[in-house]
């Protein structure tokens, strides 16, 4: 069994809420942007979270049939890594789902309506300045777009994969709600109160929320905005 293309169960990163036990391999995302914590190869969702296939046969046969899309694009590739907030549809199936975490900061899967499947938040963490005046915007699951000098970076997106524009824009700001995906308050919607900085140089910013009557202090890192005065995708 090639390591360049599986890795061993027990090493997978414990955000992958898989079996550990019995076979000893499981399949590697293919190179790309998303992280190997925070996204999963597309077979190991068919699999063994969403069970619509058990053998390699019956997922290669689906895959290559143009049956699966991820975020609105029909994906040939089973090792294609799916991450958070991207969707999954399989539309013969009439079934559409969304990647999240659970509240222990494993990765996980929610049903959505096939509307919503065609909307994702992107976060913005670069502006380039390109030829002809123009600012590219790069977001965290390395695609990028033109767009405006008021798109900041840390600001979110919500994008259409449709129609590939941008939807709505959430700034980093007071009162925005912001999506938890790790640490002690993963899988928590909450709203922004503030913000902060901390260590050597300052240079841990830190985002101060509240949700109802408890107030808390996350990373930025750790979190996204999902909405401006309350989610604008579904998260449970």
């Amino acid at each position: 069994m090639s390591k360049l293309h599986h890795i061993s169960r027990i090493a997978a990163p414990r955000t992958w809420q898989i079996n550990r036990k019995g076979v000893k391999w499981v399949a590697k995302s293919s190179p790309g942007t998303r992280s190997l914590e925070l996204s999963m190869p597309l077979v190991v969702w068919i699999r063994e979270i969403l069970k619509v296939a058990e053998t390699a046969r019956e997922i290669k046969q689906i895959v290559n049939a143009g049956d699966v899309k991820v975020n609105s694009n029909v994906i040939k590739d089973q090792k294609f890594p799916v991450g958070l907030f991207d969707t999954i549809s399989f539309e013969k199936l009439g079934k559409n789902y969304r990647c999240l975490v659970d509240g222990n900061g494993k990765l996980k899967l929610i049903e959505i309506s096939s509307e919503e499947s065609k909307v994702i938040p992107l976060k913005i963490i670069k502006k380039t300045a390109v030829r002809g005046g123009k600012i590219q915007i790069g977001f965290d699951n390395g695609w990028t777009v033109l767009g405006e000098s008021k798109f900041k970076v840390g600001d979110s997106v919500m994008f259409d994969t449709k129609e590939r524009k941008i939807k709505s824009h959430i700034k980093l700001s007071r009162g925005a709600m912001a999506y938890i995906f790790s640490g002690e308050h993963a899988n928590t919607v909450a709203e922004i109160q503030g913000f902060k900085a901390e260590g050597v140089l300052r240079k841990i910013k830190i985002a101060v929320l509240s949700r109802g009557k408890d107030t808390f202090e996350t990373p930025l890192n750790k979190l996204h905005l999902v909405g401006e005065q309350k989610p604008e995708i579904k998260l449970e």
